[in-house]
């Protein structure tokens, strides 16, 4: 299989996630790939609105349809953020480094965001992948969590989007026949080698309770693993995760 051998390209849409999902009951191959040049309703986790400037970012939804058991499906959004960790760092001399569970960073400035939804089709079970890469976007308005950058304000140049794109595909492509051949271990161990997070300190929120810990690991399921000054130590699967301020 190779990502992104069937490629939608929109000018326009709601969503390429949403798209995406709509475009299941066509049973669409694995790896097809949709593509938007603008997105009027982006979203990323936590139902976040995501803003994209118009054909200046990579705005991509990706179709799977895993054949390992579920409960290994939490690598998924850390080997698709390694993917495009690894097809900036390819690009350009950009300090990308990642962010537990989906996040690209440049220091503490978000560069990419990647939102994973699943679900099954009768007994055919699929995952969605969106990835969200600021390649040329250099002014960004509105309220945001973590400071935008992109690779052109990274880099000081501009970059190629669909360059960027089949970058991304050819690491998505490796690493996802790694993950089908031997699971989430291998992608887990790359993923570690990526990130700066273990270490540092956090901020774990659910249901709008904050709590300071220590990331420490990432489990074999893809939860992170995080410390509590108590000692105890907790596997997180959902909810909101930040550096601590003063983290790089």
């Amino acid at each position: 299989m190779m990502i992104g051998n069937r490629r939608i390209l929109l000018s326009v849409v709601d969503s390429t996630n949403r798209y995406a999902r709509d475009l299941l009951g066509e049973l669409p191959e694995e790896g097809t790939l949709v593509t938007a040049e603008s997105q009027t309703a982006g979203r990323g986790r936590m139902d976040r609105q995501w803003m994209s400037a118009t054909a200046q970012n990579v705005l991509a939804s990706l179709i799977l349809y895993p054949e390992r058991e579920a409960e290994e499906w939490g690598g998924l959004p850390l080997l698709s953020g390694l993917a495009v960790c690894r097809a900036v760092r390819s690009l350009a001399t950009i300090d990308a480094h990642l962010k537990w569970p989906n996040d690209v960073l440049v220091d503490n400035r978000k560069l990419c965001g990647i939102l994973v939804e699943s679900g099954r089709l009768g007994s055919r079970p699929w995952v969605i992948v969106g990835i969200g890469i600021n390649v040329n976007q250099v002014r960004f308005e509105g309220s945001y969590r973590a400071t935008p950058t992109s690779m052109a304000l990274e880099a000081g140049r501009p970059f190629d989007t669909d360059e960027v794109l089949a970058a991304m595909c050819g690491e998505l492509d490796r690493l996802y026949a790694d993950w089908r051949e031997e699971g989430n271990p291998p992608i887990i161990a790359a993923w570690k080698q990526a990130s700066r997070m273990l270490g540092q300190g956090v901020v774990v929120d659910e249901n709008g309770v904050p709590r300071e810990g220590r990331a420490v690991d990432v489990a074999n399921d893809g939860s992170l693993v995080v410390e509590f000054p108590d000692g105890s130590t907790e596997r997180i699967f959902a909810g909101d995760v930040t550096l601590q301020k003063g983290t790089k």
